[in-house]
């Protein structure tokens, strides 16, 4: 078993995620910061490092800055970041986790709300991947009440391509969807940051599509 599955099965990691659920669920948040949300993350973290032709260890140690990524969110959302670099740090340290590109890790970690200027691969990668994982699954409780938000249950999935340097993102939206209210959304600048930020760094010509019209807001 590699570090990553050892972390994604650590009774720790999972006891966590769970209290962030409980908060969470307990109309606390907008958004899910859950287990569930933390490995879709890790996904897209392997699938577009992959993609580009990173080696295996180094995208098992991007992996395992998206699983701790949002540990700090179990005292709710704000500082959330910083809480989770210092927990990853000292958990790293004391379950003695031998990563290679350690500091990127942390860092990522640290950052990953809005690093979008960073030229760590590892940070880019987990931002973009963090940033997309905004389908109907993330939306919680009190999320259904806010206006921009409530938009995302609409969000069926989020397709992510990487071919000849071509990043191809889809959005598949149910026709319920107020497309306005949702372009008006303040986190949706953000996935367009990351979006950029990403393409930018990786040198990709991007296409970003709602449904299947050119999706042009930010880019």
């Amino acid at each position: 078993m590699n570090n990553f599955n050892k972390i994604e099965n650590d009774k720790e990691i999972i006891e966590i995620y769970n209290k962030i659920s409980e908060f969470e669920d307990l109309d606390k948040g907008w958004a899910h910061h859950n287990l569930a949300h933390v490995k879709n993350v890790a996904k897209l973290v392997e699938s577009l490092l992959k993609q580009l032709g990173y080696e295996d260890s180094f995208i098992e140690e991007a992996k395992i800055a998206a699983i701790l990524h949002d540990t700090g969110a179990i005292e709710g959302k704000k500082n959330h970041a910083n809480r989770s670099y210092n927990f990853a740090k000292k958990y790293i340290s004391d379950n003695n986790i031998i990563l290679e590109n350690e500091d990127l890790v942390l860092e990522a970690i640290k950052i990953h709300s809005d690093g979008f200027d960073s030229d760590n691969i590892i940070a880019l990668t987990l931002i973009l991947s963090d940033k997309l994982d905004i389908k109907y699954t993330r939306v919680a409780k009190e999320g259904y009440n806010v206006k921009g938000m409530r938009e995302l249950q609409y969000i069926k999935d989020i397709l992510v391509e990487i071919n000849n340097k071509n990043l191809k993102i889809q959005f598949i939206c149910d026709e319920k969807i107020n497309k306005s209210e949702l372009e008006d959304f303040y986190f949706i600048k953000k996935v367009f940051k990351a979006i950029i930020a990403f393409s930018s760094k990786m040198k990709l010509n991007t296409q970003v599509l709602f449904n299947d019209d050119e999706w042009n807001l930010f880019l």
